[in-house]
């Protein structure tokens, strides 16, 4: 009997101790699986806080664009004035360029304005020794006309961007699209140090919105350009206030072999803290195979797209320090190995089964969250959306207007609000077909948002024969709404049986505002509406635009 406990303990001994073996192994793998997603989740934080301050560089670029678009192309001084206030708020901008489109026969006479202003000033190319020597004779030149600031971008003053191949292609992409196009990483020097910068080119054209390839060609006037410092950027956005123990590199997949790496960051531990817990500062430096093997963890390598814009992108590879692995390390699977084996053995077998019951069940809860979850987005973004053109309805509207006004009282900027009615629609619905009518409403939407440029505009459908449109950080209304006006006369959508105005045209009421203080989106709205009321009453296709300083009203600044 006692052999027959003795071997019954032993059994359930040596069972419980298999048990915790197992558990361990299991646990630990669990814990190797979470501290996986949580420094994925950490890198996946510093990388959504990296694009969207890059984002908001691009924009200044954007806005950059639109004042050549509307006010023409400046003299010097005037391009200084443009980019002053830019280059204040972006540090990370290193250079704002004028970059001319230049035939090669209005050479000599591109050359002999610029040296009134920039003596010795000539179109420049760079040899295989470095050297910047008078460029050779080709069809088009595309030389840097105006540097903002000029002091450190001196050297930049005239180098044509069509004789470097990797740069003439992201001219190329940039003019035939009309869209931002950024070059591979090239070398800049800024305050006598170098880095890796990103130059952007945004399109500007003679005419307002050419649609094909050969008509932007045709009408380009030149690029606004950007030069980006990535690393820069990153470190001022708010993903780097306190720096994490991992490395980060930013990569271009796009780029050709040697010009993939954008900035490489490591984690430097700060000296001379009173507290016990390390903190970190990043350092602009490759990282090398011997501190690779030394100090970091590659099992944790972790790739994340960051941007995949204007012809080019970005990953952000990320990889621990030992350090950031040891401290985030639970000592959870030593805890239940050590505990099971104070437990009953059988008891921890049952609970070991429960728990993987449990495990599917919360599994199997989670799935089911997860497709509620799906269904819930859905159905959300079908309640914003306009059923019939696909646009955003009025409830949209109204939420993107008063979240603009909002921002622009914050920052003190400046916004356009635009509503666009269809001229004697009543009219136009007797003399089309049902199917006609939804088909053109479409088009017209389509066309209507299609021609709004920036990300941040807004276009809504209010109404059968209402749309309005919501602007933020624009200074001239009338301007888009000239474009929208043109855009629904380029449709040219009309109905044959149709005898009196039998073309859809539409007027427009444009009310752009500088300082909004207390005025509420709903005041703004209807004071756009009185705005589009005047431009009905003086006929089909007008427009009547207002801008307001403080809180005057439209009918006192048409008064």
């Amino acid at each position: 009997m006692k052999r027959q406990r003795l071997t019954f303990i032993s059994l359930l001994l040596a069972a419980g101790m298999l048990l915790s073996v197992v558990l361990l192994f299991i646990f630990s793998h669990l814990e190797t699986k979470r501290l996986e997603r949580e420094f994925q989740s950490d890198v996946t934080e510093t990388a959504h806080a990296f694009i969207q301050a890059i984002n908001s560089h691009f924009e200044a670029l954007y806005s950059l664009q639109l004042n050549l678009d509307t006010q023409g192309i400046p003299d010097a001084k005037g391009f200084q004035a443009l980019t002053g206030k830019i280059l204040q708020r972006y540090p990370a901008i290193t250079a704002l360029e004028w970059i001319p489109e230049v035939d090669h026969q209005a050479r000599s006479v591109h050359e002999s304005e610029a040296s009134a202003w920039l003596p010795g000033y000539v179109i420049t190319e760079q040899v295989a020794s470095g050297a910047r020597v008078a460029a050779g004779d080709r069809g088009l030149y595309y030389p840097v006309y105006y540097v903002e600031p000029v002091a450190g971008n001196e050297a930049v003053m005239g180098y044509d961007l069509g004789s470097h191949a990797l740069r003439f292609e992201a001219v190329q992409r940039a003019r035939d699209s009309g869209q931002l196009q950024l070059t591979v990483p090239l070398q800049i020097r800024q305050n006598n140090v170098e880095a890796q910068g990103v130059l952007s080119l945004l399109p500007v054209y003679e005419f307002p919105e050419p649609m094909t390839s050969v008509e932007r060609q045709d009408s380009l006037l030149g690029f606004v350009g950007g030069v980006f410092n990535p690393a820069q950027i990153f470190l001022s956005s708010s993903g780097a206030r306190e720096a994490n123990a991992f490395s980060l590199t930013l990569i271009d997949t796009l780029a050709p072999s040697g010009h993939r790496v954008v900035f490489s960051l490591v984690p430097e531990a700060e000296t001379g803290l009173v507290s016990q817990q390390k903190r970190y500062h990043y350092v602009q430096k490759a990282l090398t195979p011997d501190a690779l093997a030394k100090h970091y963890d590659e099992n944790y390598r972790y790739i994340h797209q960051v941007l995949s814009k204007g012809g080019r992108r970005w990953v952000i590879e990320a990889v621990p320090l030992q350090d950031y692995v040891t401290s985030h390390q639970a000592s959870t699977p030593w805890w239940v190995f050590f505990g099971v084996n104070a437990f009953f053995a059988l008891a921890a077998l049952v609970s070991f089964f429960v728990f993987q019951r449990g495990q599917v069940y919360l599994d199997n809860l989670n799935q089911q969250n997860d497709r509620l979850l799906l269904v819930n987005e859905k159905l959300e973004r079908m309640s914003r959306v306009d059923p019939l053109t696909g646009i955003a309805n009025q409830r949209a509207f109204e939420e993107e207007l008063d979240k603009t006004v909002r921002i622009a009282r914050r920052e003190k900027t400046p916004l356009a609000l635009l509503v666009i009615e269809i001229d004697d629609y009543e009219h136009f619905v007797r003399q089309c077909s049902a199917e006609m009518l939804d088909s053109s409403l479409r088009m017209l939407a389509n066309e209507l948002d299609r021609t709004l440029k920036r990300p941040g505009d807004k276009m809504a459908r209010l109404d059968d024969d209402r749309f309005a449109a919501v602007l933020p950080n624009t200074n001239n209304g009338e301007v888009v709404a000239r474009q929208l006006r043109s855009a629904a006369e380029r449709l040219n959508l009309a109905s044959t049986e149709m005898s009196a105005n039998p073309y859809l045209t539409v007027s427009v009421g444009v009310l752009t505002v500088f300082e909004t203080r207390e005025m509420t989106a709903e005041a703004l709205f209807h004071q756009t509406e009185a705005l589009l009321s005047r431009a009905q009453e003086e006929g089909f296709n007008k427009i009547c635009a207002v801008q307001l300083e403080g809180e005057t009203s439209a009918e006192q600044a048409l008064s």
